[in-house]
């Protein structure tokens, strides 16, 4: 492989790391013809200076960058797909509650998404407001280990998916896409930070506030510049 070759394999596959879906082999495509050609007529520097950093290269490729975000029906829709994990957690919880409750009387709370709090000695540490008696003090390892793992799925690993493949399961079933404002493909770390809001149990409602003055971003969206748009916009 001359290094010319070299050179073009390595940018292509550098903007191509920006985008997702057909636009990343799209741009791949183009973008390595055209770069071959300037190779051939010697000028293959002078483009690759015109094109930029390959971010900037991606961007002009990016389909959905002025696609406007998506009907918060659709994106609800999603969301209970993909945290069916976390919604059948919770279900559980409602029925051994509702059981204890018919066996001894005593009665119990339920939140969704539950809260989360680790009990140390006499106290416990939640990022939510909560005291330790939530009433899920004798839901077991449901609690204890169903939960955890519900949300591990809910904010580690749709993150991370979204930021491999720009969707979920419930996203691709819905036809939606997330992406920078710019349009590209988010950075893992974003992925895993707009969704930080599951472990305030039911304050995490908070996040989708705007939705109450027709905004159809969530919070975290905005903070982490990304948004959730539909893949029938591309252009």
């Amino acid at each position: 492989m001359t290094d010319e070759r070299q050179i073009i394999d390595d940018y292509t596959g550098r903007v191509g790391r920006h985008l997702t879906g057909p636009a990343r082999d799209r741009a791949k495509a183009e973008l390595s013809e055209h770069l071959s050609d300037a190779a051939e007529m010697g000028e293959l520097a002078q483009v690759l200076s015109r094109l930029g950093a390959p971010e900037e290269a991606a961007a002009t490729f990016a389909e959905l960058r002025s696609a406007p975000p998506a009907p918060m029906d659709a994106r609800l829709t999603a969301v209970v797909i993909d945290n069916l994990p976390l919604v059948g957690v919770t279900i559980a919880l409602l029925v051994q509650g509702i059981v204890r409750t018919l066996e001894v009387g005593s009665g119990f709370a339920l939140a969704f998404p539950p809260f989360v709090h680790i009990k140390i000695g006499d106290g416990c540490v939640s990022l939510a407001p909560v005291q330790c008696g939530t009433g899920y003090d004798h839901a077991g390892l449901l609690y204890s280990l169903g939960v955890p793992l519900a949300l591990l799925w809910s904010i580690v690993g749709l993150g991370l998916l979204e930021a491999r493949t720009g969707t979920t399961p419930g996203k691709r079933l819905m036809k939606l896409r997330v992406v920078t404002e710019a349009g590209l493909r988010i950075h893992p770390v974003a992925g895993v930070v707009r969704r930080l809001s599951l472990l305030v149990g039911p304050f995490a409602w908070l996040d989708w506030a705007p939705v109450v003055w027709g905004d159809r971003r969530r919070v975290l969206d905005r903070l982490t510049e990304i948004k959730v748009v539909s893949a029938r916009e591309a252009k």
